[in-house]
């Protein structure tokens, strides 16, 4: 996974967060470990189609407002 600000050709985000910290805490949030170690996002362990990429997303944006929400003192 990147963590730069700009995307790769080839490359499609479907979520961005501030700072790397923020980034990291969100994948270990919203995955599964493989057997490898791996990180694994349910809506992407199949076919990787716009409409899972969106669900990502979507999922993402729900954590990160969480994460967001329990940081304030």
């Amino acid at each position: 996974m990147r963590f730069g600000r700009t995307v790769e050709r080839g490359f499609l985000p479907v979520y961005s967060v501030d700072t790397e910290e923020e980034a990291k805490a969100l994948v270990v949030m919203s995955c599964k470990r493989s057997m490898n170690g791996e990180m694994i996002a349910p809506e992407l362990a199949e076919k990787q189609t716009l409409e899972r990429l969106a669900a990502f997303g979507d999922r993402l944006r729900g954590l990160h407002q969480m994460m967001k929400a329990r940081a304030k003192p």
